[in-house]
């Protein structure tokens, strides 16, 4: 008998949820890198075959989803890491990042590299990849000088999941200044920006390629929930059954460390779920679960194969019982802001044990 422990992804919940991505952008390459956040790279692109394109981490995720004939677009976001890398960007069509003088270096050794469809990335004040703003004018004369290929003018928004920083605006007209400064040499450069939380809040910031990646799975990237956000739908959920059951008494401590100690005679319920599998070892005592309909709380310290909730009271609850983590019920959000972390992690976390089950 297998482990019961399972993710469901819902690849009609991925569909529509790129859909609605869709409906506040000309193109959107779904974001499918790490796995496609857990839930599956290959499947998530093939149900999104209808995607104007992919994005990934790497080249090695990009190759792989060429091998599983993924025709669409891919986009590689973090570049070639060698002149190898750039060779099988021309070898196997794929789009590339390039945002570094190092990348740049490279690229004008072979004249094969002109045929490499271009995304340069410009810092507009992340600090963490791109070339500065007060850099753009040259590299944009080196480019064209090596005659490369510059499909995409993009950068990256670091506070958008927050309504009440303006710097979205701010980072947005700096890209924008910038395309308006390049436009008599490069007509047909377009511009990508919007992460997930630009496209869901910050309908004044209209890209022509936006990367939806968290919300694609279901998750709201904001920090305040807004109107637009609630027609997300969960992808994955995240459950398990209970393999044991017994009662403990008043005074006696449940788990690891005696960190939960019992107030009143409780029943305690065994879940075959733990940090081996993913499930977040911070998860503080009182963390909700769902269980025949009803929201329950875990009790004491996570451990790796297993973890323990409260039962009393409900008869109806007992050993064989599907327990769900997070999901359809239970919102990866709130799990994750018990755990002082963010749902991208949870379900990226999720380990290789946990057999993943998809629902078309």
């Amino acid at each position: 008998m297998a482990r019961p422990t399972q993710a469901t992804i819902n690849l009609q919940s991925l569909k529509d949820n790129y859909q609605l991505a869709k409906e506040h952008s000309q193109m959107a390459y779904a974001v499918i890198k790490a796995n496609a956040y857990g839930h599956g790279a290959i499947p998530a692109a093939q149900a999104l075959a209808k995607a104007d394109g992919f994005a990934v981490a790497c080249m090695d995720e990009a190759i792989e989803l060429r091998h599983q004939g993924i025709k669409n677009p891919i986009l590689v976001l973090e570049g070639a890491f060698d002149k190898n890398e750039w060779l099988a960007a021309v070898e196997h069509d794929i789009e590339m990042v390039v945002h570094h003088q190092s990348q740049l270096d490279i690229l004008i050794t072979e004249p094969c590299f002109t045929r490499i469809q271009l995304w340069l990335k410009i810092d507009t004040s992340m600090n963490r990849l791109g070339f500065k703003l007060t850099e753009s004018a040259t590299i944009f004369d080196q480019c064209r000088r090596a005659d490369l290929k510059i499909k995409v003018l993009m950068s990256h928004f670091s506070c958008a999941d927050d309504l009440k920083n303006d710097k979205t605006r701010v980072q947005f007209k700096a890209l924008q200044d910038i395309l308006n400064q390049q436009k008599n040499f490069w007509p047909e450069l377009i511009l990508s920006s919007n992460n997930s939380a630009a496209i869901i809040a910050w309908p004044e910031v209209r890209d022509s390629i936006s990367r939806p990646g968290i919300m694609l799975y279901g998750s709201s990237p904001l920090i305040t929930n807004i109107e637009s956000a609630s027609s997300l739908k969960p992808v994955m959920t995240v459950q398990s059954k209970l393999i044991s059951s017994h009662h403990v008494n008043a005074g006696e401590s449940v788990g690891y460390g005696e960190s939960w100690i019992a107030e009143k005679a409780t029943r305690v319920g065994i879940v075959a779920i733990g940090y081996g599998d993913g499930y977040p070892r911070s998860a503080p005592s009182g963390t909700p679960v769902w269980c025949n309909g009803k929201r329950l709380t875990t009790l004491g310290r996570v451990s790796m194969d297993m973890l323990c909730i409260d039962i009393t009271d409900h008869q109806d609850i007992d050993i064989g019982s599907t327990v769900e983590l997070w999901g359809e019920n239970i919102s990866a959000n709130e799990i994750a802001d018990l755990c002082n972390t963010i749902s991208y992690e949870l379900f990226c976390q999720l380990t290789a044990r946990v057999k993943r089950v998809y629902e078309k």
